[in-house]
C-alpha cells in the first residue's frame, strides 16, 4: 500500500476514534455504542412531578423534610436534588455540602470582618440539608425528548425552581427563605470554553449550583476513572470541601455568587454594573466568571458602598452580624 494513501487512512481513522471516544465517555448526551443503563421504575416523564425515595437513598443521619428550625426569620435552606436515575453521592451526609458553607462563610468573615450568610439549622445547630429525588429523568431536565423543535424549551433552572415552588408547604417558614440548591445534573450549555456551573433569579429565592457536567471533567489525583473515590464536578478546578476543608475555591465562589444574585445584587445603581455583574475586576466574586479574591473591589458595587438610594447586601437580613 502505497504510503501517500496509508497516511490519510490512518488519519482519519485517529480521527473517527477520538471523535468516538468523545461521544462514548466524554460527552453524557450520547452513548451509541456503550449499551445504556435501563431506567429505575420510579423514572417516569409522563407523569407529574413528585419527590421518591429508593431504598439505597435510606441512609443514617439524611433528612428527607425542613426539620425544625434552630432560629426563626431569613435563612437559606440547602437542599440536594438527584434527577430518578442520578447516583447518590451523600454529599448531604457526607460533610461535603456543610463543608463548602462554612468555607463561603469563613470567607466572608475575612472580607467583610463581621458578617456571615445564614444558614438553616436544626435543632442541633448543624446546617439542615434536605435531600429530595425527583421522579424525572435528566433527559426531562433537559427537554432532551422534545418532539416538537419550535417549543420554547424550559432551561433546566427554572425546572428546579417551579419544582422547589410548587412543593413550599415541605418546608417551615418558606416566605421567610430562600434555598440554594445542589443539584446533580448540569445546565445546557451556551458557551464553547466554559459550562454554566451556576444559576439563579435575580431577587429570587432559588439558587442553584450545579454538581456536575455533561462533559465529564474529572478532579482528583488518581487518574482511574472507575474508582470508587471519581469526582466529576461542573467546576474545571475543584469540587465541594471534604470535611473541615475551609477551601474558598471555584466550587464555593460559584454559590455564593449565586446565592448573592438571588438576594438582588449587584444592583442596576452599582457603579461598574454589567448584564447583573460588575466588570471593574476580574477577580471580584461578583465578576461573570465568580472572582475568589474580593467582596465587591473598591466598594462601590454591592458592599459598603457609599451611593446613595442603591442597596448594600450588607444591610441584607440574610446575613448575621457577628459580635
Amino acid at each position: 500500500m502505497h504510503r501517500y494513501f496509508l497516511i490519510p487512512f490512518i488519519g482519519f481513522f485517529i480521527i473517527v476514534s477520538i471523535f468516538v471516544f468523545f461521544l462514548q465517555f466524554i460527552n453524557e448526551n450520547w452513548k451509541f455504542i456503550a449499551p445504556k443503563i435501563p431506567l429505575p421504575e420510579d423514572c417516569d416523564n409522563n407523569i407529574e412531578t413528585k419527590f421518591i425515595i429508593y431504598e439505597t437513598d435510606k441512609k443514617i443521619n439524611r433528612s428527607y423534610k425542613d426539620e425544625q428550625d434552630l432560629h426563626e426569620g431569613n435563612q437559606f435552606h440547602p437542599i440536594f436534588l438527584l434527577p430518578c436515575e442520578r447516583e447518590d453521592r451523600e454529599y448531604d451526609i457526607n460533610n461535603k455540602i456543610s463543608s463548602s458553607l462554612l468555607a463561603i462563610n469563613n470567607w466572608l468573615k475575612k472580607q467583610t470582618l463581621n458578617q456571615e450568610i445564614r444558614f438553616d439549622r436544626n435543632i442541633n445547630g448543624k446546617i439542615d440539608v434536605t435531600f429530595l429525588r425527583v421522579n424525572k429523568t435528566m433527559d426531562w431536565f433537559g427537554d432532551l425528548q422534545t418532539k416538537d423543535k419550535s417549543k420554547n424549551i424550559t432551561e433546566v433552572s427554572n425546572k428546579i425552581e417551579k419544582i422547589i415552588n410548587d412543593n413550599h408547604n415541605l418546608f417551615n417558614n418558606f416566605s421567610s427563605k430562600k434555598f440554594i440548591i445542589f443539584f446533580e445534573g448540569w445546565e445546557k450549555r451556551k458557551y464553547i470554553d466554559y459550562d454554566i456551573c451556576g444559576k439563579s433569579r435575580f431577587d429570587g429565592n432559588i439558587a442553584i449550583y450545579y454538581t456536575y457536567s455533561r462533559f465529564k471533567k474529572y478532579i482528583g489525583n488518581d487518574i482511574i476513572l472507575s474508582n470508587n473515590d471519581k469526582i466529576f464536578s461542573c467546576t474545571h478546578k475543584d469540587h465541594l470541601n471534604n470535611k473541615n476543608d475551609e477551601t474558598f475555591g471555584d466550587a464555593e465562589a460559584t454559590i455564593l455568587h449565586e446565592m448573592i444574585h438571588s438576594l438582588g445584587f449587584p444592583a442596576k445603581c452599582s457603579t461598574n454594573n454589567k448584564f447583573f455583574h460588575v466588570n471593574d475586576n476580574k477577580n471580584d466574586l461578583m465578576h461573570k466568571q465568580s472572582g475568589k479574591n474580593y467582596l465587591d473591589y473598591n466598594n462601590d458595587d454591592y458592599y459598603n458602598h457609599k451611593i446613595d438610594n442603591c442597596p448594600d447586601l450588607k444591610n441584607s437580613k440574610f446575613l448575621n452580624e457577628l459580635l
